[in-house]
């Protein structure tokens, strides 16, 4: 065999076994359909309107994957309001963070939740939808590609969003634990047949 040759293999193999043992998640996989917002009462009859963001995505298991299902569905949501200016300041954006891992997902339509207590709403007046919004994926511990879908419209352009990713993962830090996964809030048991179910890791 032709020297070069040989050498040409001993770089391909190793690469090809790279990739054999480390796939990388096709965006088919799970992707962003739709992103709502809503004001909603507690179940519970508390007062007050919570922000509930609802983070509807298609789920296409790649064909023998086990059960027909897609493991450990990562969703991270990142809001940020464009609020009035303090005296004398100028508008301000608050931004907030908060993921939830889904423990597997069925082929189809699901849905993700996550909420706005009601004292934000009421002290901030959050009504429809926040000026800018973004959902990161990942499955089975890999990103999945973002989409169009999963970013707000004022978003558009891939620099757009990742200067408010950005931002963002430094500016949410102070209102960390604010913006909460449904399973944390008064709404856990609503939407029986259209909530999944979460990997846990609250302190024990």
């Amino acid at each position: 065999m032709h020297a070069a040759v040989r050498r040409l293999l001993r770089l391909l193999i190793p690469f090809a076994w790279c990739c054999a043992v480390v796939p990388l998640v096709s965006a088919q996989e799970v992707e962003v359909a739709a992103v709502k917002f809503a004001n909603l009462r507690a179940p519970n009859g508390a007062g007050g309107n919570w922000l509930e963001a609802d983070i509807a995505l298609n789920v296409r298991p790649a064909p023998g994957s086990p059960g027909l299902m897609v493991a450990r569905v990562r969703v991270a949501l990142t809001l940020g309001f464009e609020l009035p200016a303090l005296a004398g300041g100028d508008r301000r954006i608050e931004h907030y963070r908060a993921e939830a891992e889904c423990v597997a997902l069925e082929a189809g339509r699901a849905d993700v939740r996550f909420y706005l207590p009601p004292e934000l709403v009421k002290r901030d007046q959050l009504h429809g939808d926040p000026k800018y919004w973004g959902v990161e994926l990942a499955a089975g511990g890999r990103p999945v590609p973002a989409g169009r879908a999963g970013y707000s419209p004022t978003l558009a352009a891939s620099e757009q969003r990742k200067n408010f990713q950005a931002r963002a993962a430094t500016e949410a830090a102070a209102n960390d634990g604010l913006l909460q996964p449904q399973y944390l809030t008064p709404f856990a048991g609503e939407y029986p047949r259209a909530t999944p179910s979460f990997v846990r890791r609250e302190p024990r």
